[in-house]
């Protein structure tokens, strides 16, 4: 990023290059929640990796042959449970997966105690009730960072705007969980902590400037959150300084008279309808405290464009508002502000999208089907992507079941190599 600055005009960049590199949203989450599962304890050991052991070799030794499996649908469907998440063992070096296999796993509790008691020759490390416990306790927490990177890696909507109070709300349940009784628990939230504050310096300052541009939250979100982060005392120099950074981006928009095509047609999408995860609520209530106190905070005259949108009255939370076509009818009166919101709200804060693309051809022309011709590429291309937008009907289920079985053996076989290259 360094290089390419230098070869890049700086009048060209905003702030000369001064918000050139921002950090992958996906990428930090990955990291803050490797570094909670990899926490050791003072003997050096890896104390989550000790409390699910016995689930995962639970796991491994009923979906690792076609024969096992048909004996756990069968204990499955005796104890009256619906078999609709099929059981599925994690890769270690993706915490996601490991959400899901857990998450999975928890709704079969008692098949597993079924089997343990039907099966005692061939299947004797059955988890103690202690370790679906921790489990329980470890999925609740995952779950914040699950729901937050599946937000975060939207393409149907704008994310900028929506990443601060995400990550607002990531800190402030990452310190909830340092006073935990569980010992585990709160080892891996001081290294969840530890790596989340190396990153925080690096998004917090542009990502603020797109809440500020946000209706519903504006400049008071900041002393709201800033106030739960930093302290009353700290709180009023930590605004200041995003403050400053929006003044000097208007200074910079200010005559610019560009067209305003570049976000038309984008959608700010329905998160609200989404059911709030433990940070969500937690950003919430501290917001609604704030507005409640009405605690004056410093104000400057209405002279200016920025002054006259921050001291206009905000719009409802709850309100389902689409922040693209807000700028473009609503922001009329603000025509600086509105050519950087088209700027600002308009950069995506993950590379999944892009990463996804390269990860499904290489899933589609693999090894394994190198001598598929052109055509029959473009066909398979099309049935899966109208497949999975039910697009084919009621048969779409069972083919989208059957392009899932496909890339979960692909995804085997990829695996199977890696592992007979390394040894």
């Amino acid at each position: 990023m360094k290089e390419m600055q230098d070869k890049m005009p700086l009048p060209s960049l905003m702030l000369r290059g001064k918000l050139m590199h921002m950090r992958c949203a996906a990428h930090i989450i990955n990291l803050i929640v490797k570094d909670g599962l990899g926490a050791k304890d003072a003997m050096g050991v890896k104390v989550v990796e000790e409390a699910i052991g016995r689930i995962r070799e639970t796991i491994a030794f009923w979906s690792a042959t076609p024969k096992r499996h048909e004996r756990f649908e069968r204990a499955v469907l005796q104890e009256g449970i619906k078999y609709d998440k099929k059981i599925a063992l994690d890769v270690k070096t993706r915490w996601n997966s490991t959400y899901l296999m857990l998450n999975v796993a928890l709704n079969y509790i008692h098949v597993f105690d079924r089997l343990a008691k039907k099966e005692k020759l061939c299947f004797s490390f059955r988890p103690t009730d202690q370790d679906w416990e921790f489990a329980r306790y470890l999925c609740d927490r995952l779950k914040l960072f699950y729901d937050t990177t599946e937000l975060l890696s939207g393409t149907s909507y704008v994310t900028s705007n929506l990443f601060f109070p995400k990550v607002c709300g990531i800190y402030l349940a990452i310190q909830k969980w340092e006073a935990s009784d569980n010992s585990i628990i709160e080892s891996m939230s001081a290294a969840m902590k530890e790596k989340f504050m190396k990153y925080w310096m690096d998004v917090h300052g542009l990502m603020a400037v797109a809440t500020v541009l946000d209706p519903r939250r504006k400049m008071k979100f900041l002393y709201a959150m800033y106030t739960q982060i930093y302290g009353p005392e700290d709180m009023f120099g930590e605004v200041k300084k995003i403050k400053d950074l929006l003044i000097d981006l208007v200074k910079e928009f200010e005559g610019s008279m560009e067209g305003f095509g570049a976000t038309d047609g984008i959608v700010a999408g329905g998160s609200s309808k989404k059911e709030l995860n433990e940070g969500d609520a937690e950003v919430n209530e501290i917001f609604d405290k704030y507005m409640a106190s009405e605690q004056t905070v410093p104000t400057s005259f209405v002279c200016t464009e920025l002054d006259m949108y921050l001291e206009e009255d905000m719009l409802p939370r709850t309100l389902e508002l689409d922040v693209i076509d807000w700028w473009k009818v609503g922001g009329l009166k603000y025509t600086t502000l509105r050519k950087l919101a088209r700027d600002i709200l308009s950069i995506p804060v993950t590379t999944v999208a892009s990463e996804s693309v390269f990860s499904t051809s290489g899933r589609i022309i693999s090894p394994h089907r190198s001598r598929l011709a052109p055509n029959m590429v473009e066909a398979l291309m099309c049935m899966q992507a109208w497949s999975r937008a039910d697009m084919l009907g009621p048969e779409s289920s069972a083919l989208n079941a059957l392009m899932t079985c496909l890339d979960d053996e692909e995804e085997g076989l990829e695996n199977l190599e890696s592992e007979i290259i390394d040894t």
